[in-house]
């Protein structure tokens, strides 16, 4: 099991969700619907809102919290590769929609094996902040993709 410090975990979580705004965009760009392409560049933009909303939270919080060292409780998602390439052209907002839940919860799983794992109540509060925003947008995806497919 890997040791780490909180603001690892953090700056890995901002990494991640950079890296899935650049799956989203070369998925869109291979993507031929224009509904999944909307989706897709809503993806995008949300991602990269994550990225940043991460960035201004570790300098919002500038705690000591986020030098706590633990082990992690389990394998963490967080350094998990992006591959377009498995995905076809033809995808439905369905499999968007599918492929980002996939996502918010590998996500969620992480957070919620880091909240486990803290080690002090300031670093748990931490990861149940992240936990609480991730389980959100899980539930906003799902609110925008059902209307981008019901269009």
């Amino acid at each position: 099991m890997p040791y780490g410090q909180a603001k690892e975990i953090v700056n890995a979580a901002q990494e991640f969700h950079r890296r899935a705004s650049t799956f989203y965009q070369q998925l869109a760009d291979k993507a031929e619907g224009t509904r999944v392409k909307m989706l897709l560049d809503y993806l995008v933009r949300h991602e990269a809102h994550l990225e940043r909303a991460l960035a201004k939270y570790k300098d919002e919080i500038k705690s000591k919290a986020l030098d706590a060292w633990y082990q992690y409780a389990q394998e963490q998602c967080l350094m998990q590769p992006f591959d377009v390439s498995q995905y076809p052209k033809e995808m439905t907002v369905e499999d968007i929609m599918k492929i980002g839940l996939d996502i918010d919860r590998c996500l969620i799983a992480s957070y919620k094996g880091m909240v486990e794992a803290a080690t002090t109540p300031e670093v748990r509060e931490i990861f149940e902040s992240l936990l609480l925003m991730e389980k959100q947008q899980k539930h906003k995806l799902a609110r925008i993709a059902l209307e981008i497919d019901e269009m």
